[in-house]
């Protein structure tokens, strides 16, 4: 038998034509609300076929692993050559006079250590889907966390908004960074509940885990290859029906790290493209940028693809006990996006301005420059540019 998850509204008011499952998808009012269910069936081919033929059901697809985004080493990098806080002044968020006051952010991530010093007067709000407890022995979401919203530590600044002091936090990753996309997409449909503003997530449906599995089970080759990638886009469209069906003003704004699989170091021609979920529709990618010798250049390991780039190395955050530690990635880089965009919300709401997501998206992606950049950097790699935390006063 096979995994699956099935979407249904629960109002009933979403519903599909007499078409292939999960086309043309539509609500009956366009003005009523919806109620995004989402359930796990283990179905053999009979049952499936039984199933689809439900007409209340929006789409059904075939469930598959998830992985955390892993930081990359650090080799080409001492210690003493990493200076904290650079991201804060690269991006101007060690300067604004916001502070990312008043505004619910969510992060799907490996967990938190809320008693980490730095999480100090800060309300978590967590909930555990993966399973394992919502502490975090993997340590990275504790990190973007920390690089997020975390106070200062012995004098050391290490949190772009520490204004922010309503976290919610979904642990969709087990310790050891790996997961099931049903926990990822059964978080998002929480965080739209709780009204999250923005959410922050730093993973991927995991295609090569699917393959391995599928040929453990005894599938040809290119039959298993075939089936994961049918999964993965599955499970995209998935994610894209999610936000579609919460609509208007009430969906937070989705920010996704595009990736760390690229291996410029190696060749210039081995890169990729934004993983999924943070190549949905609806999902602002967000790449990373480190210091170079002419500028800020684009990270060697980051994807592209990305709609913008924030600094994602060697990164100085919240690591194990109550220390702090360095990591490099785009996890890091979407870290800064969180934060940058819960200054932005602040600043927002002090013009009066009605603050939806594809309004949010906007200010971030026009606060954007090359200004900083390497003279290389092109728009296949940094999208609109290194984004900048808003100028000005709350006045």
């Amino acid at each position: 038998m096979t995994r699956y998850i099935l979407l249904r509204d629960r109002t009933r008011n979403w519903r599909r034509p007499r078409v292939p499952l999960g086309a043309g998808i539509a609500p009956e009012d366009a003005d009523a609300p919806a109620d995004p269910q989402i359930e796990v069936a283990e179905l053999t081919p009979d049952d499936l076929r039984e199933t689809a033929g439900d007409r209340d059901l929006l789409t059904i697809q075939p469930a598959m692993p998830t992985r955390l985004l892993t930081p990359e080493p650090m080799d080409e990098l001492r210690a003493c050559d990493m200076v904290p806080g650079w991201g804060l002044r690269a991006t101007g968020a060690d300067w604004t006079p916001m502070s990312g006051a008043g505004v619910r952010v969510a992060l799907l991530d490996t967990g938190i250590d809320a008693g980490h010093p730095c999480f100090a007067g800060v309300e978590v709000t967590a909930r555990d889907f993966a399973g394992t407890g919502i502490a975090d022995a993997n340590g990275h979401g504790t990190h973007v966390a920390g690089t997020v919203l975390g106070r200062d530590q012995g004098g050391t600044r290490i949190g772009v908004a520490r204004g922010i002091t309503d976290l919610l936090v979904g642990k969709v990753l087990a310790d050891n960074g790996r997961g099931r996309s049903e926990d990822f997409l059964n978080a998002l449909l929480w965080t739209l509940q709780e009204k999250a503003q923005i959410v922050g997530f730093a993973l991927a449906f995991d295609t090569s885990a699917q393959i391995e599995t599928l040929v453990e089970e005894g599938y040809p080759a290119m039959l298993a290859t075939a089936a994961a990638v049918h999964a993965y886009r599955g499970n995209l469209r998935i994610c894209e029906m999610l936000l579609m069906m919460i609509g208007g003003g009430q969906v937070p704004l989705m920010l996704g790290a595009v990736g760390n699989d690229s291996l410029r170091t190696i060749a210039p021609e081995f890169e990729t493209g934004p993983v999924a979920p943070a190549a949905a529709a609806g999902v602002l990618a967000v790449g990373a940028c480190g210091p170079g010798e002419e500028g800020f250049c684009p990270a060697p390991f980051t994807n592209a693809g990305a709609a913008v780039v924030a600094p994602g190395v060697g990164i100085i955050s919240a690591g194990p006990g109550e220390g702090l530690r360095p990591l490099n990635g785009t996890s890091m880089a979407l870290a800064h996006a969180v934060g940058i965009a819960a200054l932005w919300v602040e600043k927002m709401r002090a013009e009066k301005e009605r603050v939806t997501a594809p309004m949010l998206a906007t200010r971030l992606i026009r606060s954007a420059t090359y200004e900083p950049l390497c003279p290389g950097a092109s728009y296949i790699d940094c999208g609109r540019g290194l984004i900048q935390a808003p100028e000005g006063s709350l006045d």
